[in-house]
């Protein structure tokens, strides 16, 4: 509590010891002193001096060079402003002037035989050499210099100006003080004038009280630095015990630093968690940090005074309002979800019954176009197709392909005079067989092989409506090809009869053409389209009403409409007289 009352408060000194490491080859004890300052206060004071034979401005560049030199990547003037902020406290560890004297005194004369001497200045007293010295020295100076100090931010206040422009000067002033202090402990032996307090700086620890908008008290660890010398020797571990303890810095709810990848598990070790969850109440803290891990500390509950429990009874009021509400909020949440999935629920059973209806619906019109299709496929007359059987293969000229075209020929006059459609019996005269190459029966096979039946086919005649004789004579050579595709009514294609009656009515020549179509998946269509092209996706033809011929047989006026020149193969051409 005394931290907070005053603007400066010494602890008794403290003993530390290091025994030899990998990376030490020497022990080392000391002892040192912890000072609580409250520099934004002390620089507002007229008292010149909180340490004998240091001023208050030499305190501060001290602290501040201290941390530049082992946090180079932080301006000097963004440290002074964290240090000196209005709600920044800093912890010192300082040793005793006469025994920083005695180690001065010793390393001179053991250093004198080899001509060397070694000093200190911000960093190591005996750890480091002179030009590693000179070094940092003219980097401190160089980036703040008299020039580089007058400039001043837009809207700056003329009390920062000034305090900004006595940090610059006196900083300056101090870093040429501690070099030529670091010369005369090169040149002589060392004596109490030429011991300065960056000599006797050991470590360093700045903290500010803050809160969040939870109204929560907590310290935030800002910068903590330990000379290289005095590393391993637990200083960095006493700096955090001191600033956990409730008795030294007051009453808080949490302990929040920003690490970088080396000191996490120095903070760890300390009892700090990195925990993510833990630590997402500090988010809005990461604002001006990068690089950084976020990591925190909470006190236990016997740290507070057993004689002031107010802030305790508080604190278990507020954990019992917050813990209702978070039970409310999860019981909402709970019934929330009960009812969207009731919902959800009775919409499923809802589509479930649906999707039965319908799918008994789609089994029901399966079964009745299995049916239909069976019985078309019994009406069509079933003749071996010239893709199945080389023996029939058109332009074949031995016996059994002959007697076969015999029989087209009296069908053909068999059905002409049974159909009673016409007055005069007609007589078959003649025939042609077609001869197709095999290259051209093989595209017709490959092409049917794609269809969605290809085992159904039929021989049927071709409605040629005015084509030409010479160009019948031509398709029993060639093929079927799209110059033969008629714009019909029901679309453009090639158009087919199971009558011959039909085909004869559509020639004027007194010759049909009788081919092997590949006629698939049958679709049925009563409504006249003159520009389609293709057949429904899943069928591979059409079956229409007739088109060139009435009479008093209504089934014979059907046709077959095929898209494809590759799906009706040429046998034969009927030649009939009257």
């Amino acid at each position: 509590m005394m931290a907070y009352s005053n603007i400066t408060y010494t602890l008794p000194a403290q003993t530390f010891k290091r025994t030899k490491t990998s990376n030490r080859k020497t022990n080392l004890i000391f002892s040192a002193y912890p000072l609580f300052v409250d520099f934004y206060r002390l620089l507002k004071q007229k008292t010149d001096s909180v340490v004998p034979g240091v001023s208050k401005w030499d305190l501060l560049n001290v602290t501040v060079g201290l941390y530049h030199t082992y946090l180079p990547d932080i301006e000097l003037e963004t440290l002074r402003e964290n240090i000196c902020g209005s709600a920044a406290k800093t912890i010192l560890f300082l040793r005793d002037s006469q025994d920083v004297l005695m180690e001065y005194q010793e390393k001179h004369a053991s250093l004198c035989s080899s001509n060397h001497s070694q000093t200190s200045s911000l960093s190591s007293v005996p750890s480091q050499s002179n030009e590693e010295e000179e070094k940092r020295v003219s980097l401190l100076s160089s980036l703040f210099s008299d020039s580089e100090s007058s400039d001043e931010e837009v809207g700056e206040s003329e009390s920062d100006r000034e305090e900004t422009e006595k940090f610059h000067n006196s900083f300056q002033s101090f870093l040429e003080n501690a070099a030529a202090r670091r010369q005369q402990r090169a040149n002589s032996y060392p004596s109490q004038g030429v011991i300065g307090v960056e000599s006797c700086l050991v470590a360093a620890l700045t903290y500010q009280r803050s809160a969040l908008k939870s109204k929560e008290k907590i310290f935030e660890l800002s910068l903590l630095s330990t000379r290289r010398r005095y590393r391993c020797c637990g200083v960095g571990s006493y700096l955090l015990k001191m600033l956990k303890d409730v008795s030294l810095v007051g009453f808080y709810d949490s302990i929040v630093t920003h690490a970088d990848s080396r000191a996490i598990l120095f903070f760890k070790s300390c009892g700090f968690s990195d925990d993510v969850i833990l630590n997402s109440k500090f988010r809005d803290l990461e604002e001006d940090w990068t690089n950084t891990t976020t990591m925190s500390y909470f006190p236990p509950f016997f740290a507070v005074s057993q004689t002031d429990t107010t802030d305790l009874e508080m604190e278990m009021e507020q954990w019992k309002m917050k813990s209702t509400a978070a039970h409310q909020a999860q019981a909402i949440f709970m019934n929330r979800i009960f009812q969207e999935i009731r919902t959800w629920r009775s919409q499923v059973e809802s589509q479930k019954d649906q999707i039965n209806s319908l799918t008994a619906k789609l089994e029901k019109a399966k079964d009745e176009n299995d049916f239909l299709e069976k019985k078309m496929l019994l009406h069509l007359k079933k003749v071996q197709s010239p893709l199945d059987n080389s023996d029939i293969m058109p332009g074949s000229n031995e016996k059994d392909g002959f007697s076969k075209t015999m029989d087209l020929a009296d069908s053909f006059e068999m059905r002409t005079f049974n159909s009673g459609c016409i007055e005069q019996q007609m007589e078959v005269q003649g025939t042609l067989l077609a001869t197709l190459s095999q290259d051209h029966i093989q595209m017709i096979k490959a092409h049917v092989s794609d269809l969605v039946a290809p085992m159904v086919h039929q021989q049927l005649y071709y409605c040629g409506v005015n084509q030409s004789p010479a160009r019948l004579e031509e398709i029993l050579h060639t093929g079927f090809s799209m110059e033969d595709f008629h714009l019909g009514e029901y679309g453009a294609g090639l158009y087919f009869t199971a009558s011959p009656v039909a085909a004869r009515n559509s020639l004027q020549h007194y010759q049909v053409l009788v081919a092997d179509v590949y006629i698939g998946r049958i679709e049925v269509v009563h409504h006249k389209q003159a520009s389609r092209t293709c057949p429904t996706e899943g069928c591979d033809s059409l079956l229409i009403p007739g088109r060139t011929f009435s009479g008093t047989f209504p089934h014979l006026q059907k046709e077959f409409l095929i898209f494809s020149h590759l799906q009706a193969i040429p046998i034969c051409i009927l030649k009939y007289t009257k």
